[in-house]
């Protein structure tokens, strides 16, 4: 058994999308629920089906005893002789280790000097291909002292193709040729551009399993080397998430919280009329789940003109700037919220003897005052009737993030079996890449 007796799990409260909360017209009634429970066991054993053709292998890959392989062994060479690793990388292969090192490692990490990071080196995620962007952080590290990992599948991803392209030039002009100590390849096992460069150059590399999308695949080398490069846990991220699939396994949906995220969702969207999904993360170190989200939910589920629309935001940020669109503009969103019970460093922050007219905050430090703001936004919401939930770490860790991406992964793809759509492909994206190929040949 998986399960946890150390510390709490993740907490979810639906309790504000009901409707004795936000009434009968924008909450879920009993009659909704009774037509979830007579579907989820159709939904259920989609997954299952998913499960056996390995296009959901995402659930089962984070059970493979080779999950980790030399993976750590790598790393801590890598760490030891490098003082940044960037990775290049889009999309899949980039936003969960986003969210990762932004959740996990200390605030401002590429500021501290090297004895603050433990001696782990800086870490540099390029997810987009703008040429100021990309040339300043070039400009920035010493080519010779970086270990560039590149990720992508495939390895004809044009964006991640042209940054290793301008690398490569770089390096073999720098390094001649000892360049190749400073790569790692992660892609396809067998097929794609990047695996024959692989063999031919001898170069480091690990492989990612041919069926396991971009998408669902922080939990793999994909998030867990680079990660591994910079300290993280990937061990406690893989038992968290094997902790969270274990307590999602069951087939009956009351008891089910991924099938209960991601059925409710559904419902708002097809019953509701609540095409828009926002997440608002309560804590710096959890924004970048929602951007991890955004991915998740939209290239899993908008298709064939079904899906939700995902939007980011934060609190206390966007109090002032979109709660008050949230709360008297169009009645088309649900809310998920985002909690942290405990901050690392919150009485640092304890407020004493203010002015009177601070006199409610004496005594209190911004963890109170961060998380009674998110109670007051989330009350706020309901008494507007807005649906909103509330997923809540106990703490910002490794297994409890590990928990967050299976959970959520899991209602995407239970979400998809209610839709009747293919959760796992992504047609609409190659249109683009087609006509952005031929635009470039055409110039």
């Amino acid at each position: 058994s998986f399960k946890k007796l150390e510390d709490k799990m993740l907490n979810i409260d639906f309790t504000n999308l009901m409707s004795e909360v936000v009434g009968k017209e924008d909450g879920i009634t009993n009659a909704d629920l009774n037509n979830l429970t007579d579907r989820s066991g159709a939904a259920h054993s989609k997954i299952q089906e998913w499960r056996k053709t390995e296009d959901a292998i995402f659930y089962d890959y984070v059970f493979r005893d080779d999950i980790f392989g030399n993976m750590q062994e790598v790393a801590d060479k890598t760490a030891s002789e490098f003082d940044n690793v960037v990775v290049l990388g889009i999309g899949g292969s980039a936003l969960g280790l986003r969210c990762a090192a932004q959740a996990l490692l200390p605030p401002y990490w590429n500021l501290l000097d090297s004895s603050k990071r433990g001696g782990k080196p800086r870490l540099f995620v390029c997810d987009n291909i703008d040429p100021d962007t990309f040339s300043g952080m070039l400009n920035l590290v010493d080519m010779k002292k970086t270990c560039f990992t590149i990720i992508s599948k495939s390895g004809r991803t044009t964006e991640t193709a042209s940054q290793f392209l301008v690398v490569l030039q770089k390096l073999k002009k720098e390094l001649g040729e000892d360049w190749r100590k400073n790569v790692v390849i992660i892609t396809d096992p067998k097929s794609g551009e990047l695996r024959p460069m692989v063999e031919k150059e001898g170069l480091t590399s690990f492989e990612i399993y041919p069926k396991l999308g971009g998408r669902f695949s922080v939990l793999s080398p994909v998030g867990l080397f680079p990660a591994a490069c910079v300290g993280i846990d990937i061990k406690g991220l893989v038992h968290g998430a094997k902790c969270m699939a274990e307590r999602c396994a069951t087939n009956e949906f009351g008891e089910n919280i991924a099938y209960q995220l991601g059925g409710y969702q559904y419902l708002f969207d097809v019953e509701k009329r609540k095409n828009i999904s926002v997440m608002m993360a309560y804590s710096d170190a959890l924004m970048l789940a929602a951007d991890w989200y955004a991915q998740l939910w939209a290239e899993s589920l908008g298709k064939s003109k079904l899906g939700q629309t995902p939007v980011k935001a934060v609190g206390t940020t966007d109090q002032h700037s979109q709660v008050q669109l949230y709360m008297d503009g169009p009645d088309d969103k649900v809310f998920n919220f985002l909690a942290l019970e405990s901050f690392n460093d919150a009485d640092a922050t304890r407020i004493e003897n203010p002015p009177e007219a601070f006199s409610y905050i004496d005594g209190k430090n911004m963890g109170i005052i961060l998380n009674a703001e998110r109670i007051a936004t989330t009350n706020a919401l309901a008494q507007m009737k807005r649906p909103n939930l509330t997923v809540t770490f106990p703490t910002v860790d490794a297994s409890h993030l590990g928990e967050f991406f299976m959970l959520y992964e899991l209602a995407t793809a239970y979400a998809g079996a209610l839709y009747g759509i293919d959760p796992f492909n992504q047609p609409g994206v190659e249109l683009g890449k087609k006509l952005t190929k031929e635009i470039l040949l055409g110039s």
